[in-house]
């Protein structure tokens, strides 16, 4: 990367950084898109609301016909971009998936991109910190662009910018009205243990408190979660991140 690239790239981080919404995030990466010179991008977020439900962001200026064709068909299912972002965190150019063998049945989701514009292009995979994953993919419709040497380019530039884009995410999402839960330390203990099993009872011998006052706790938790029983409490402040496992 040179010193002219470099410092476009920090700009673009500290411009991300100080995003107040997600119009500022979607200016940034046009002007990132550009940078690489790349013709389109798109920037997808999805995060767990519960074991069935789940927030999803897109940010992108893909083809409109493409975009409509794509949801219409629920080409999701089918695309291995999708699977491949799912589970890996390397980067990864399109034509790999041109060589590899698919079953007639099934829609060819990146033959059909090509004729839709999206001629060649390469993603980076997204994981956040609460189970969620999604990418950040950049597209070219010039038949003759060489991609290998954007790809190359875009290594040394995305990978930066990655932790900047997930950071202003996940601020501008806990500033949604509906997006955020706010438990109290209390109530992430007794949660953490009904997650491993513990009865009230248990729960309260664990942190020396009386029963009910675990039940309390636990109902608290139940209101500001909005669910019904302790195990869809204890999955959902895990999937929103209420509650974290790690600590």
């Amino acid at each position: 990367m040179n010193i002219e690239n470099m410092n476009s790239t920090l700009e673009l981080v500290n411009n991300i950084q100080t995003s107040q919404k997600y119009q500022d995030i979607d200016n940034n990466l046009e002007k990132l898109t550009d940078m690489i010179h790349c013709e389109y991008y798109l920037f997808a977020i999805i995060n767990p609301k519960s074991m069935i439900k789940s927030d999803v962001l897109i940010l992108d200026n893909y083809p409109k016909q493409w975009r409509d064709y794509y949801d219409e068909e629920n080409l999701i299912k089918y695309d291995p971009i999708v699977d491949y972002c799912l589970s890996n965190h390397s980067p990864i150019s399109w034509h790999i998936f041109d060589k590899k063998t698919q079953k007639k049945s099934k829609p060819n989701v990146i033959k059909e991109a090509k004729t839709s514009g999206l001629h060649s292009g390469f993603s980076f995979p997204i994981h956040t910190i609460n189970g969620g994953f999604g990418m950040i993919s950049f597209a070219h419709s010039n038949k003759g662009k060489n991609i290998d040497y954007v790809y190359s380019n875009a290594c040394m530039n995305i990978p930066p910018i990655i932790p900047a884009l997930l950071d202003s995410y996940h601020r501008i999402n806990q500033n949604e009205p509906t997006s955020s839960t706010y438990l109290t330390k209390r109530e992430k203990e007794c949660l953490s243990w009904a997650c491993e099993g513990k009865s009230s009872w248990e729960i309260s011998k664990i942190l020396g408190c009386a029963e009910r006052t675990v039940t309390f706790h636990l109902t608290n938790s139940q209101t500001k979660l909005g669910t019904n029983n302790r195990c869809q409490s204890v999955s959902k402040a895990i999937l929103t991140g209420a509650i974290n496992p790690s600590y």
